[in-house]
């Protein structure tokens, strides 16, 4: 994708201001990109302005392979306003046109697999309303995955980090191992994460007693292989993930509780363990886009415990 190379905002303000002194507010309004609001020259922005706007942050952008792709829309309509979700649901998608805007900024895929492939789903009565719900509104969908993890901090980790209070433990050397300055029981973390992310059940392979001070950090899903590596290599107090197939790091979790290991499991489930860190970029970007209204719709847990 072309980077694009305007000016920064303040720098186009003090632009409008020279303009408008100059040949007066009638002509500079036939400026593109320029509108008014409330009295103040403000910019406006395309899809394609507020993503580059965004690579601009990222190391090494555009990445040659990446799934932060854009899903739907066009990539030159004007933003009317931008949601932040994790996932791009039917519920969030409804709520993004009552709002009023026409882009959302997702970390995760609409459409039912991580590279959005879609031919497979083409008489999918789900896929076939959710793409004539875009339509209808004329709402763009870019994915936020790739890039998000990649920025320094990961966005997804410190969103997470600052609910939990726990942002300033954060050590960029070893940005998934967390230590804690005052060792925590495993039931006190249990109820931090579930009150200050608002998780109403989590699942936990551990001694709700034991005293845990070095956390590893694996929100969303993360191979096993590298849950279990983590283990290996760092033996931390606690695992704390989104989620992980039962027959691998569960598995790895409880034969080392069976040996002795002191390695715990906590999982939140994946789309609440991340949502945090899509609710970060709200005000990670705002600055960026003034004008621009950023809202978070949190796509919420899916599942019903009984």
């Amino acid at each position: 994708m072309k980077q694009i190379t305007d000016d920064t905002s303040n720098g186009r303000r003090k632009f409008l201001s020279s303009v408008t002194s100059l040949v007066g507010t009638s002509l500079v309004m036939t400026i593109p990109g320029v509108g008014r609001a409330e009295g103040i020259w403000q910019q406006t922005f395309t899809v394609r302005q507020v993503i580059d706007i965004i690579l601009k942050e990222i190391p090494n952008a555009p990445f040659a392979t990446t799934v932060d792709q854009l899903r739907s829309g066009s990539i030159d309509q004007e933003v009317t306003g931008i949601v932040t979700t994790m996932f791009p649901t039917i519920k969030v998608i409804e709520d993004t046109a009552k709002a009023g805007a026409n882009f959302i900024i997702a970390h995760e895929t609409p459409f039912y697999n991580n590279q959005d492939e879609t031919d497979w789903l083409q008489e999918d009565d789900a896929y076939r309303y959710k793409i004539d719900l875009l339509n209808k509104h004329k709402i763009a969908i870019w994915r936020f995955h790739d890039y998000w993890h990649s920025h320094k901090p990961d966005g997804i980790i410190m969103g997470n980090l600052i609910k939990l209070g726990w942002e300033k433990y954060h050590d960029v050397n070893s940005p998934r191992l967390l230590t804690l300055p005052k060792p925590m029981t495993l039931k006190s973390i249990v109820s931090l994460a579930k009150e200050r992310l608002g998780i109403p059940t989590v699942r936990v392979i551990g001694n709700l007693n034991q005293s845990c001070s070095t956390v590893y950090l694996a929100f969303g899903y993360m191979d096993s292989k590298r849950q279990i590596a983590a283990i290996q290599q760092y033996k931390p107090d606690l695992i704390l993930s989104g989620e992980t197939r039962e027959w691998e790091t569960v598995e790895r979790v409880r034969d080392g509780q069976l040996m002795g290991q002191k390695t715990s499991l906590l999982v939140l489930s994946h789309a609440v363990s991340e949502e945090a860190g899509m609710e970060y970029a709200v005000k990670w970007l705002q600055p960026k886009v003034p004008g621009v209204k950023i809202t978070h719709i949190a796509s919420t847990n899916p599942f019903t415990f009984l």
